[in-house]
């Protein structure tokens, strides 16, 4: 794993799947107050520089993770840092709305769980798996989505989510990473499923480091096995985040 400075790294973190195990329903997940503690520390001791970017959106992360971090949601359509004003891309797709429409009539016909939010509509299935051909024909086949230049479909863990083309992880990472406390670190993104493929390729372009969680095809250069492994990472950045910083109350040199 290249992190070639500790103390010089801008970490950004996906969350279902990644920081937190996946649930029956999108707020039935648990985020522990070990989790809640660590985050709060990294983002402490990494002057702000660390980011939640997920798909969901912020709304849903703040009630859940409960702490002022800067975020991404809705796959970057809109933002924060730390506790300041929420931000949204400008997006005017009349052909999304259309398909925001049927897609949430499609979910309440067939009993699945829609997360409409606004700058994309996630339909989950993982209560009902067997209406995954259903729903994959519904998008394919009679709205054509896949040929459709104006929306994107990203097909995750047990959710299709379709958005405005021009949103990804990768974006929201760039501008982060435009601007302070990021600006000049080494990016550094974790994340499990299909969406973070985009922050994947956009971190390795910068030559930072991408660490995907879990099995299956990836750019990503590491790999994690689950989000127990990835606090683990996380508790051992932030140990050598206070031994730096010990290091450097005292006058010691460090070695990063």
């Amino acid at each position: 794993m290249n992190i070639t400075q500790t103390d010089n790294i801008a970490l950004f973190l996906d969350f279902d799947g990644t920081l937190v195990d996946f649930a029956d329903t999108p707020e039935g997940v648990i985020v522990s107050p070990v989790l809640r503690d660590v985050l709060a520390q990294l983002s402490l001791q990494l002057n702000g520089a660390l980011a939640l970017v997920s798909g969901r959106s912020i709304q849903s992360l703040n009630a859940l993770v409960g702490l002022p971090l800067t975020m991404a949601g809705s796959h970057g359509a809109e933002w924060r840092y730390g506790d300041g004003v929420l931000q949204s891309a400008a997006l005017s797709n009349p052909v999304f709305a259309q398909v925001r429409t049927q897609l949430l009539g499609f979910a309440d016909k067939h009993g699945l769980i829609a997360e409409d939010k606004g700058h994309a509509v996630a339909l989950h299935y993982r209560t009902n798996p067997d209406k995954q051909p259903t729903l994959e024909a519904y998008i394919a086949d009679e709205l054509g989505l896949d040929q459709n230049q104006e929306v994107r479909v990203i097909r995750g863990n047990c959710v299709y989510e379709i958005q405005p083309v021009g949103v990804d992880k990768g974006v929201a990472i760039a501008r982060f990473m435009s601007s302070d406390p990021f600006t000049g670190r080494q990016p550094v993104y974790i994340g499990d499923d299909t969406t973070d493929e985009d922050g994947f390729a956009w971190v390795n372009a910068q030559g930072g480091v991408s660490i995907k969680v879990g099995e299956g095809p990836s750019c990503a250069g590491v790999r994690l096995s689950d989000t127990g492994e990835v606090l683990a990472f996380l508790q051992l950045q932030l140990d050598k985040l206070r031994q730096l910083d010990d290091r450097t109350k005292f006058g010691v040199g460090a070695d990063r």
